[in-house]
């Protein structure tokens, strides 16, 4: 917020303390700089939300059946991965809308060869470093799946510029952060012990997603949320090679977001164990909100066919569960989070 009022005021970025703006992305606070107002930046939030949940709509039907795909948008928007980063003047929002339109824009061209699908996955990749920094791991994940996806291997010159297109960004916005706002001094390598406690932070959220999990419970059995993490990760594998669509595109593109969601989430624990960074459990929940889309889609897609009526029925049943139950905790998060009169975070402070 301090340097969303410094740009609007003198076209700077800066801290509250003055000095030169460089820990996260510059996109966010530029954002919020354009209306400078509790009203504009919940426009911003609600405006960030529908188009997450509309793209991801959308991808969910290019890559699920039919009527999994129509489960996806509910399971989304009843989700309280992203709304706990909106009920605050976080960035979770924006970075998730860049990344819905970066992976339906990409998977566009990846079936269609239009290069006008290429251009929008290009301005939006372009854009996700700019909103956070460890956007830079979103896009080494989703490389990594376009060279993966059939046929794209051939398109190596349009992908490598592609790529360098993307990072430009980021890697120039990291060169101005470390060598002309100033050098952070918090590298270094961190223990196991730290990597064995965000191995236990990320499975906890991931799972918390699912399953009605109490914070405490993550301090108490941390060895079993660590072991979680490969286990889910390796569950959503199954979805992402599982033969529920037709067609082949189908499951390249939903190997191509789980390598993404690999590839991000070791690049998070790579980053926090080599710093001194935020970590624990609820900034794990910050930084894993932008898979919502992905792991939600990759969990319908592994979710097992039920051979007979019964067992069908008995699947139906447990997802209407599963589904008011997301109901009742988010609307219980909204009223709890929820401040009894309006706070104009922009305003002025006063010495």
């Amino acid at each position: 917020m301090a340097a969303a009022r410094s740009w609007a005021q003198s076209g700077r970025l800066l801290h509250p303390d003055g000095s030169l703006y460089r820990y996260w992305g510059p996109l966010y606070p530029l954002l919020l700089a354009i209306g400078e107002s509790t009203w504009a930046t919940r426009c911003l939030h609600g405006l960030a939300l529908a188009g997450n949940l509309w793209l991801w709509g959308m991808v969910g039907r290019m890559l699920l059946p039919v009527k999994r795909a129509l489960v996806l948008p509910w399971a989304l928007a009843l989700s309280t991965a992203m709304m706990v980063p909106t009920a605050f003047v976080w960035s979770e929002t924006v970075f998730a809308l860049l990344l819905a339109a970066y992976v339906y824009a990409l998977l566009q061209w990846c079936r269609t060869d239009r290069a006008g699908w290429l251009a929008v996955a290009t301005g939006a990749a372009f854009l996700i470093p700019l909103q956070r920094t460890a956007g830079m791991a979103l896009l080494a994940g989703v490389g990594v799946g376009a060279l993966l996806y059939p046929g794209r291997l051939r398109k190596w010159r349009l992908l490598l510029l592609h790529g360098a297109a993307a990072a430009a960004g980021g890697v120039a916005w990291n060169y101005y952060a470390e060598r002309v706002a100033g050098t952070r001094p918090d590298r270094g390598f961190g223990t196991l012990a730290k990597l064995w406690g965000s191995f236990s932070d990320y499975g906890f959220v991931f799972l918390r997603w699912f399953l009605p999990l109490p914070a405490g419970w993550r301090t108490m059995a941390a060895g079993l949320f660590s072991v979680a993490l490969p286990l889910w990760l390796s569950w959503l594998w199954l979805g992402s090679i599982k033969k529920t669509a037709p067609n082949a595109a189908a499951d390249a593109g939903r190997r191509l977001l789980w390598i993404t969601a690999l590839v991000y989430v070791l690049g998070l624990l790579l980053a926090v164990n080599m710093t001194r960074g935020a970590t624990g459990l609820y900034d794990a929940e910050r930084y894993a909100a932008v898979l919502s889309g992905p792991v939600l889609l990759l969990a319908l897609a592994a979710w097992p066919r039920a051979g007979k009526p019964w067992a069908t029925w008995a699947q139906r049943g447990v997802l209407a569960a599963w589904l008011a139950y997301s109901a009742v905790r988010v609307g219980h998060n909204v009223l709890v989070l929820r401040l009894p009169e309006t706070v104009e975070v922009f305003a002025p402070s006063h010495p």
